[in-house]
This record gives C-alpha cells, sequence and structure tokens, in this order.
C-alpha cells in the first residue's frame, strides 16, 4: 500500500511540476515574442544564426536583453543595438540608434497601456477590502490620495512616515 501511495504521490508530484514548467515556458515564449514583435516593428532586422560561426556568437551572448555594440558601417564607428533569442527563433535582432529609441517608445506605451489595463480591472472587480486596513486617521470619511506626494493624513508624505 505504502509503496502504490508513493508511486502516485511521485507521478501527481511530477505531473504538477511539468505543468507548472509548462506554464512558465509558455510565459516567456509569449513575452520573448511580443519583444520580438516590438523589435521588428521598431525597425530592428532579424538575422538567424544559420552558421556554426553565427551561433558561437549567439551563445556567447547574454538572452532576451538588448545590448548596445559599437560597430563599423563603411569604415565607420556608430552604435548599434543587439537582442539575442537562442531559444525560440535561435536569432539576434539587429537595430540602429533610431530603432532602439522607437523600440523604447513602444515599450513604455505598452507599459502605460498594460496599468491602464489593470486599473479598469481592478476598478471592475473591486474586491479589496480597504476597510480591513484601518483604523487610520484617514479611514473615517477623510479622502486617501495616492500619487504625488503619498499619502495624506498621518501616512507616508514622500520622504519618509510621518506620525
Amino acid at each position: 500500500m505504502w509503496r502504490s501511495l508513493t508511486k502516485g504521490g511521485l507521478t501527481a508530484l511530477a505531473l504538477s511540476v511539468s505543468a507548472t514548467c509548462l506554464a512558465a515556458c509558455a510565459t516567456q515564449q509569449s513575452v520573448t515574442q511580443n519583444t520580438e514583435q516590438m523589435l521588428a516593428a521598431a525597425g530592428f532586422i532579424e538575422k538567424p544564426a544559420d552558421t556554426p560561426r553565427r551561433q558561437q556568437h549567439l551563445a556567447a551572448l547574454p538572452p532576451y536583453r538588448v545590448l548596445s555594440q559599437r560597430v563599423h558601417i563603411a569604415g565607420n564607428a556608430t552604435m548599434g543595438y543587439i537582442y539575442a533569442d537562442p531559444q525560440f527563433c535561435h536569432c539576434v535582432f539587429v537595430g540602429s540608434t533610431d530603432a532602439y529609441a522607437h523600440f523604447q517608445q513602444m515599450a513604455v506605451q505598452q507599459h502605460l497601456a498594460d496599468e491602464q489595463i489593470a486599473a479598469q480591472e481592478m476598478a471592475e472587480q473591486d474586491t479589496f477590502g480597504w476597510g480591513d486596513w484601518g483604523p487610520y486617521p484617514y479611514w473615517g470619511g477623510g479622502d486617501v490620495i495616492v500619487g504625488g506626494g503619498g499619502f495624506r493624513g498621518g501616512g507616508f508624505h514622500g520622504g519618509g512616515f510621518h506620525r
């Protein structure tokens, strides 16, 4: 009996770990795909690691980070940017300073859009019981002001906690 329970427990544990790994991998893949789509839209060029030399170079780069690189084009030294993906596309994305600036703008816009969606979802669900976190001076009919200088009414004012 102990043996069958242990075997069943190990099987359940293995399935649970596998499901977690699949979910994490799917998340990493979707984040990577989103980043690569933004890089391409910003003007980065996808270069496959299709030769042994390119594969070696790809393996030497830190993955999933945009790095600045000094490059020589037609004898002139300039700044370029590179993003390595050794797992999904087996490629690098190469971009100019203009492409990188455009990518940064797109990333900020995406971040703001994500925050707005999260705020809307929180407002729609509004399940957080703020009353459970009191009583404080601002929990009795006064407004809680978040942003700018922080909490008002005895809370955080941007420079430290005040009583």
